[in-house]
């Protein structure tokens, strides 16, 4: 490359580097200036600062000023306002609530709670008219609003039959929109009522419609329950002027002894049950309705008010079936067993529901009580009238038919039987033996113990032996009030028969078409064994009765036609007799004709052969011929 372009090159450069140099040294000068400028400004807005800061504070209290003035006169719009709600709620509080839209009255009673609260702030005389004012609309708002409440409730409260109904869950209340109607309209009252300290008696208005309500659905079973009373207790002794309870017990026996009961009852048809299991239905339904519909810090209380007076009529109705049973024949235990029965299953439902009120949940649990110290008395009663059965008042009629005793107490003990369950655990709770004390254990009608003491069961089967013997020994002491020797036998054997039949049809022990247990099952074979022995004895002094009458034909001293006179005389005397008996068992009237036959037609015939005498007066004397005897003696006992 030439010199000369070097040369060239290098001056350029030197010119560029001079112009910055001036640049920069010109950027320093304004650079200083600027900065003399800024330390000026920064003077000035110290001092400015200085100058404003009191200005600045003023403005600020001027501000908060103007805030508090503002919120004083919103205040007070807000005050004139509260003293203007009255007229303007006026119109929409006498008008009453709209049952199809309640929020715009609610709305209203509101806002005249808020007034009332503001103008209590105030030491006014302007403010203290314009609170009576609110507070007498209030008052009668409160009142719309609890009218409302009493007529919804009315609506469906005006008693139902709850025995259409399997349980409490299917038993109807309201309707699903008026029971929430309800629910917010007994919150609201509850919550307001606190706030103005208006006593709405909110409780009270429920309890009063509701429990009509439970008193109309109840009233049939408390009906039908005074008129199986009246219609079932005893009437006074004739010539009786005072009644008390000592004579109704009499009169009671008597009954039982002597006329035979063709109305048992029959399970789960006692009005008392049906109305014990009625109202816990509806109680329950009741508690879940007031759950329902009231604040729960008033619903226990509620509930309580409402079921008082219903619980209290059921118990006093209870007390008078509680005096039927005392005074009434001892078949109305089975009665007084059903109804305790149901007490037992409804004890703890009604105690759970009644729980926080103890007098109230221990009354039924007292009546089950007092009701199963009169069955444990009943049952021993029973044993004791069996022991000394016949007095001035119960003798046995003189027809030798099954006895009214006999029989009103096999009907009563096949009727015990189906509350086998219950009684297990009554009588595990009485004891073994308890109906024998006080009787000698010789005694020929008591066995000696259960065969397990610690069994229920095992002890229901011992009083039940008892119970057969001591009937056996009613029948036995039955037999010797008969006038009639050949009666006394038939009396025996009528009644143990009809004693030993009830026995074996009832034996079902191994019979496949059954599974039930019988009173044979339950007393046992041995008991049997001792009633068909005592048959037999019987049956022999039958069968002597008959003899007694050829009892003649070996007297020397006697002609053959006076023996024969004799016989016919007592033959027919003994058939007039005996055709005047009362003997229906079919069985018992063929033994009883079997062995008056075999008793004497042989030894007659006997007699006729060892007496060959035509003579005029044996002819005459000759009445029956052994055939004609035995169609005698076959047709005695028909009517």
């Amino acid at each position: 490359m030439p010199a000369e372009s070097y040369i060239y090159e290098d001056g350029d450069e030197e010119a560029e580097l001079e112009f910055l140099r001036e640049s920069l040294e010109q950027m320093d000068n304004l650079t200083d200036k600027t900065t003399q400028l800024l330390k000026v400004f920064d003077i000035r807005l110290k001092n400015l600062g200085r100058i404003i800061a009191p200005i600045y504070k003023s403005t600020q209290k001027l501000t908060r000023l103007y805030d508090n003035i503002e919120a004083t006169m919103g205040t007070l719009d807000d005050i004139l306002l509260f003293f203007n709600v009255a007229k303007d709620e006026a119109a929409t509080i006498h008008a009453g609530p709209d049952e199809s839209e309640l929020l715009p009255y609610l709305d209203s009673i509101n806002r005249l709670k808020d007034a009332s609260d503001a103008l209590r702030q105030l030491d006014l005389e302007s403010a203290a008219q314009s609170r009576k004012e609110i507070h007498e609309l209030l008052r009668i708002g409160l009142g719309n609003l609890s009218q409302l409440f009493n007529q919804w409730l009315k609506q469906h409260s005006g008693g139902i039959d709850p025995a259409a109904y399997v349980n409490a869950s299917e038993i109807p209340t309201f309707p699903t929109d008026t029971l929430k109607l309800l629910s917010m309209l007994a919150t609201y009252l509850n919550l307001v009522n606190d706030e103005v300290s208006y006593d709405l008696r909110l409780t009270k208005t429920y309890a009063t419609i509701r429990t009509r309500h439970l008193q109309k659905s109840l009233a049939q079973f408390s009906e039908m329950c005074s008129m199986y009373v009246r219609g079932n207790s005893l009437e006074p002794l004739p010539n009786q002027h005072g009644y008390d309870v000592a004579s109704r017990n009499s009169l009671a026996e008597i009954r039982f002894c002597t006329i035979r009961n063709e109305n048992w009852y029959e399970p789960s048809t006692s009005p008392f049950a049906q109305y014990t299991i009625n109202i816990v239905k509806l109680f329950q339904a009741e508690r879940d309705l007031v759950r329902h519909i009231m604040p729960t810090v008033i619903s226990d209380e509620t509930f309580f008010a409402t079921t008082e007076r219903p619980f209290e009529a059921y118990i006093a109705i209870g007390e008078k079936i509680m005096a039927f049973f005392i005074s009434s024949p001892m078949y109305e235990v089975l009665h007084a067993l059903d109804v305790y029965g149901y007490l037992l299953e409804t004890e703890s439902v009604m105690a759970a529901l009644l729980a926080p009120n103890k007098n109230q949940s221990a009354n039924m649990a007292n009546m089950a009580g007092r009701l199963q110290a009169h069955l444990t008395k009943s049952f021993v009663a029973l044993t004791v009238l069996l022991r000394s059965p016949f007095k001035e008042d119960t003798m046995p009629k003189q027809t030798g038919g099954v006895n009214e005793l006999v029989s009103n107490t096999l009907t009563f003990l096949s009727y015990v039987i189906g509350y086998k369950d219950l009684l297990v655990s009554l009588f595990l709770s009485m004891g073994d033996g308890h109906w024998n004390q006080g009787v000698s254990q010789q005694s020929p009608h008591v066995s000696h113990h259960a065969s397990d003491p610690s069994d229920g069961l095992s002890i229901f089967q011992h009083y039940l032996r008892d119970v057969i013997d001591a009937l056996s020994f009613t029948i036995d002491q039955g037999g010797k009030h008969m006038k009639r020797p050949a009666l006394q036998f038939v009396f025996l054997i009528n009644n143990h028969s009809y004693l030993a039949r009830a026995l074996r049809d009832t034996m079902y022990a191994g019979d496949d078409e059954s599974q039930s247990v019988g009173l044979g099952d339950l007393v046992g074979r041995s008991a049997l064994l001792r009633i068909e022995s005592q048959i037999e004895r019987s049956r022999k002094g039958y069968i002597a009765t008959w003899k007694a009458l050829m009892s003649s034909f070996p007297a020397s001293s006697l002609a053959p036609a006076e023996k024969l006179s004799m016989f016919n005389q007592g033959l027919d005397d003994m058939v007039r007799v005996q055709r005047s008996y009362d003997l229906f068992d079919a069985e018992v009237r063929a033994m009883l004709i079997s062995d008056a036959t075999d008793a004497i037609v042989p030894d007659y015939e006997m007699f006729l052969r060892q007496n060959p005498d035509k003579s005029p007066e044996f002819a005459r004397a000759m009445k029956y011929t052994p055939r004609d005897l035995q169609r005698r003696i076959k047709g005695m006992l028909d009517d």
